[in-house]
């Protein structure tokens, strides 16, 4: 019989796709030398005045119990017992170590005697005093924990229990991060250790970042990463819209923790001590809920967490929720004429059963679990089929799709999942017998974390033994490609493979069923105990294996990839170097197939299923059709459909241009999306070569994407377009449109953020805005800034936008509202450079109580934390460090110039760009140019942009002006000098 725990190891794997079902010393003694046996007591708790003595003697039991101040029981203490006199202590006189409920007794001949207890000052972050006095015979230590202050690194690896090392870094935006001054605002950092290319590190991104947006006043995320370098780490961070910090680990934290897998979350507490050190990813919402929720609490206690499973809270169903008998399901199932036994797990307490109940009028079963989160329900049942018999039974889902899943495994295995909302009852054809004999069938139905959909459960009746003939609808049934072990269990019967012109291996045939590799899976005939991944680590073969594990854990049929002939040679030495290849088809033992029935083409030939990973790899790649001339703006001939959230991101299609020349790419959809073109020879390594960056001023769609690029004739290409959201579902639709030989795209001339150059040592440099680089040219008797060209082509002329929004400012220190223009900020006094950003948000908030000093002072105070020199960073939008209130107030201010308001004002009033005959640039501009609203840019005006940008951002960056400009970028052949 199969027990839960083997079937959710069956399926864990897939159901991790949708939903997140898991959240997957001692003693003591007397005598001076610690490691002697003396007289100590562990674990008998306080044995009082008296107790211990034996007859004749007069002995006195000495109990300390040692918490700290968060209410934790302190285990594995050394406890050092000295005599005391005058407020001193003495020589020692017994030693021991707390138990597991923090406790140490001494039992000493004698009188009630003056003694002092010290601590073992190794203890690391545990503020124990230089000793306690111990008056009478019983002593409670309350110990303050606080992150250990040391420059040094742990000499030792750090472990849940332990107080945490302080530390200094710079994050991937150059902000100091001191874990001290976090933890004097926030109740618990997690340090989440990750890498930019870890699949498992962006399942849980999504949810971690939804999450800690609700709950960052008290929760603070430090994202270490020890592989990737800043400018990778930072580029990862702004496209996923990251909002908690990120870093370089150039400090070797994860070395602290022994972190080799990856996630790894480390939870800090209030007190600076390691509570909970959780491996693996928590791709859902209550993962994180159940997590900053718990140790945010006002009544928390300070104590060490095993998992996150150990503070899940978990429904088990009641004593009088069980199972009906076998006779009265199949009266349920009208199945009582076959030869079938039901039954549930009782000796699984977790385990919710399947119920009697009524579906349209008729009576069926259901499963009982609806709206227990990560919760399971199960129903076993052995059945004696023939060969050539067929398992049917009818099914009503009312799911949420993908993520609340009905299984029906045969022997163990995935043979079919109902999922979504059912319009009426439906038939499944849950197995084909080929031989005769006794089958295990399971139905586990998994409910995960969050959302509930519907009525949350499947409704099953109709169970029924049927002929092959009588299936009338597309069924797959999973076949091993190896059977017939002998003694010893050595397979001797095999598939019969042929390659397909299609590159993958069938059986059969060459047109047969799929042969398929259970990568993923803990049960082939190759090993019923690791996957092939697992079994795989630490063989040279192993990076090559993990791509095939890539395709394969995003795979339609979790777990299973085609066989083509590089996977082939995997394979077989994979079977090679376990020493367990017996026979030259012995690979096979790793391969499984479906068989095809109920579904035909109009010629009569079986539609085998099709191909799992079809989009996933280059060599599995959609094609992409391009569009026509003259073809209309609704014309989107390409379509990529999700039904799953894919790790690393998206589908690929590939697309081969039969000339060479400049090509858009558009989307369209209703929910966001990012986007992507990798180049031939660059796939694999999931670096891109184009990234949709929403560059482009005239289009204020910000859903879709909109990618333009020049393309080279006879060169593959691969366009990835995936919902912003991982987890989102349906389909987008996407053109790609010839433009021509070139093309001009008035453009963001420096986007994206700020980054930092690094130095061939790895040290930071400058920080720098990135962008284009910029040169001067003389227009009549004005200089202008233009576009600096490594080619012969006269770079485009820099325009400032007066009237857009620049994705600079519009945040409140400012005052100029959300998407704030330059002409808000004219308005707001920003170009007023005797006040520094942070003059004025004192002189607006005496403003705002009506120029009381002393309510605008307490006003200020309490938003910077009560004191002067505190770290804010919520409402200021940069680290400050002082906060000059005082000096301000009495009329002393900070700014770096003079105002320049009058004259930008000036500016905008007699150079920006409107239509009509514009002199300068010697042309009539017309309705809808996309340089209405902008301003050529000066040496003046370049100089007054620059100490803008000074004051809102880093200073003194060169040119970091130009992320306020446009310019016209060119697409095309490069003309070399």
């Amino acid at each position: 019989m199969l027990n839960i725990k083997r079937i959710l190891s069956l399926v864990l794997a897939l159901v991790m796709m949708f939903s997140a079902v898991a959240f997957t010393l001692t003693s003591c003694g007397g005598g001076e030398d610690p490691g002697t046996e003396g007289s100590g007591n562990p674990g008998q708790g306080d044995p009082g005045p008296g107790n211990g003595e034996k007859p004749g003697d007069s002995t006195t039991g000495y109990t300390i119990t040692v918490k700290t101040e968060g209410g934790m029981l302190v285990s594995n203490a050394s406890v050092y017992l000295h005599s005391y006199s005058n407020g001193t202590a003495g020589a020692m006189v017994d030693y021991g170590k707390t138990d597991a409920n923090g406790k140490v007794t001494f039992s000493l001949q004698g009188d009630i005697t003056s003694y002092a207890v010290k601590f073992d000052s190794a203890l690391k972050g545990y503020n124990f005093l230089s000793h306690y006095p111990l008056v009478g015979n019983k002593l409670d230590v309350s110990v303050k924990t606080s992150l250990v202050d040391e420059d040094s690194a742990p000499t030792a690896q750090l472990k849940s229990g332990d107080v945490m090392f302080d530390f200094n870094l710079t994050d991937a935006f150059g902000n100091q991060i001191k874990l001290s001054d976090v933890l004097k605002t926030k109740k618990m950092v997690v340090l989440n250790f990750w890498y930019v290319n870890c699949s498992a590190c962006q399942l849980e991104f999504p949810y971690m970042l939804e999450k800690y947006e609700e709950y960052k006043d008290d929760v603070a995320i430090i994202a270490l990463n020890p592989y990737d370098d800043r400018l990778s780490i930072s580029t990862f961070a702004q496209d996923n819209k990251f909002t908690f910090t990120v870093a370089e680990d150039k400090l070797g934290i994860y070395q602290w923790f022994g972190v080799e897998n990856y996630p790894t979350s480390v939870v800090i507490d209030r007190y600076g001590m390691i509570s909970l050190i959780e491996v693996g990813a928590l791709p859902s919402k209550r993962a994180f809920d159940v997590m900053f929720s718990y140790y945010i609490d006002d009544n928390y206690k300070q104590g060490k967490v095993e998992s996150l499973d150990s503070i899940t809270p978990v429904e088990k169903p009641g004593d009088d929720l069980v199972t009906p008998s076998s006779d009265a399901i199949s009266a349920a199932l009208g199945s009582q004429d076959i030869d079938i036994e039901y039954f549930g797990v009782e000796e699984d307490e977790m385990s919710w059963p399947f119920i009697i109940s009524e579906k349209n009028g008729e009576t069926c079963i259901k499963t009982s679990n609806a709206e227990k989160v990560a919760s399971y329900a199960q129903l076993m049942a052995n059945v004696t089929l023939e060969a050539g018999d067929v398992v049917a039974i009818d099914y009503f889902a009312s799911t949420e799709l993908g993520a609340d899943v009905l299984y029906i495994l045969v022997n163990g295995k995935d043979i079919y999942s109902i999922s979504g909302e059912s319009k009426e009852w439906q038939t499944c054809y849950a197995y084909v017998a080929l031989e005769a004999g006794t089958y295990e069938i399971a139905f586990v139905y998994l409910k995960d974390s969050d959302t509930d959909v519907g009525e949350d459960t499947v409704y099953l009746k109709n169970l029924q033994i049927v002929s092959e003939d009588d299936i009338d609808s597309p069924t797959y049934i999973y076949r091993y490609a190896s059977n017939k072990p002998n003694e010893y269990g050595e397979y001797q019967e095999f598939a019969d493979v042929y390659l397909g012109a299609d590159g993958y291996y069938h059986v059969g045939s060459a047109n047969g069923p799929l042969l398929l590799a259970d990568l993923m899976g803990n049960k082939t005939h190759f090993s019923e105990e690791y996957d092939i991944y697992t079994i795989t680590i630490g063989m040279d073969i192993e990076d090559e294996i993990v791509k095939y594990c890539n395709y394969a854990s995003n795979s339609q049929i979790h777990g299973l990839c085609p066989v083509n002939d590089e996977l082939k040679a995997l394979l077989e030495t994979v079977v090679e170097l376990k020493g367990t290849g017996v026979h030259d088809k012995s690979w096979l033992t790793i391969c499984c197939y479906y068989d095809s029935y109920g579904a035909f083409d109009e010629d009569d030939n079986k539609i085998e299923l099709a191909d799992p990973i079809k989009g996933l790899a280059p060599f599995s790649a959609y094609e992409a059709i391009l569009n026509p001339e003259n073809a209309g703006d609704d014309a989107f001939p390409n379509s990529i459909v999700y039904d799953r959230p894919i790790m690393p991101r998206g589908l690929f299609y590939s697309f081969v241009p039969e000339v060479s020349g400049v090509y858009q790419i558009t989307s369209k959809s209703e929910k966001e999306v990012n986007a992507w073109i990798f180049k031939e020879g660059d796939f694999e390594t999931r670096v891109p070569w184009l990234t949709y960056d929403k560059v482009d001023r005239m289009i204020t769609d910000t859903t879709n994407c909109y990618m333009v690029a020049y393309l080279e004739k006879d060169t593959e290409y691969f366009i990835n377009i995936a919902y912003y959201d991982v987890y989102e579902t349906g389909t987008i639709l996407f053109r790609v449109d010839y433009l021509g030989e070139e093309y001009y795209r008035f453009s963001l001339a420096s986007p994206g953020f700020f980054t930092y150059h690094e130095t061939t040592s790895g040290e930071i440099g400058k920080i720098i805005a990135g962008g284009i680089e910029v040169d001067k040219i003389t227009v009549g008797d004005k200089i202008f800034f233009c576009e600096k060209r490594t080619d012969e082509r006269q770079g485009s002329l820099l325009y400032a936008d007066f009237t857009g929004f620049t994705n600079i400012f519009g945040d409140k220190p400012i005052y100029a509202g959300d998407n704030a223009t330059i002409v808000d900020l004219i308005e707001a006094d920003a170009f007023n450079f005797v006040y520094s950003e942070y003059d004025l948000h004192v002189l607006k908030t005496l403003e705002k109580y009506n120029n009381d000093k002393d309510a605008a002072r307490a006003a200020l105070l309490t938003e910077l934390g009560d004191a002067y020199g505190n770290t804010y960073v919520d409402d200021l939008g940069n680290v400050i460090e002082g906060f000059a209130v005082e000096e301000v107030l009495s009329g002393i201010y900070h700014g770096s110039g003079e105002d320049y308001t009058a004259r930008v004002l000036e500016i905008a009033k007699n150079d920006m760009i409107k239509v009509g005959y514009n002199e300068l640039l010697g042309e009539n501009i017309e309705e809808g140019d996309e340089r209405i609203g902008c301003v050529l840019v000066t040496e003046e005006l370049a100089g007054i942009l620059q100490l803008l940008m000074d004051k809102y951002t880093f200073k003194d960056v060169k040119n970091s002006w130009t992320k306020l400009c446009y310019y016209h970028e060119y697409f095309g052949p490069e003309v070399k000098d």
